[in-house]
């Protein structure tokens, strides 16, 4: 499943700083094709900076040439779909192709979602 985020209002930015995100163009060189990030800041326009994985930083990566990267069931997680849970924390209790389950840090609250409504945490939990 694509995990970029097509389902929002276009115009919406999805993309925010401590997600895990994945490259899906070879337009930043083919070396970073596939490739897992963490977001460090985001700009007006959409644009992030990431920290790859082999600690390369990367400029102004176009919001269209990400997709959410998805934790492993124990994993943190953060829900960036619109609506009453956005940007709610919390651990992935499990998950299958389509759909997981995510326990909130808050209140501890149990919530089934679409894989395409949450990306994978890197940040704290409490803020």
């Amino acid at each position: 499943p694509s995990h970029s985020r097509s389902d929002l209002a276009s115009g919406q930015l999805w993309i925010i700083p401590n997600i895990r995100v994945r490259v899906i163009t070879k337009k930043l060189g083919s070396r970073y094709f596939k490739e897992k990030g963490i977001v460090l800041d985001v700009t007006k326009r959409g644009d992030a900076t990431l920290q790859m994985t082999d600690r390369t930083l990367l400029d102004h990566v176009a919001e269209r040439y990400l997709e959410t990267a998805l934790p492993r069931p124990g994993g943190k997680a953060i829900v960036l779909a619109p609506g009453t849970h956005q940007f709610t924390k919390g651990t992935l209790l499990e998950r299958n192709s389509e759909r997981c389950i995510l326990q909130t840090h808050e209140d501890m609250a149990v919530l089934t979602l679409s894989l395409d409504d949450i990306a994978e945490w890197m940040g704290p939990l409490e803020e």
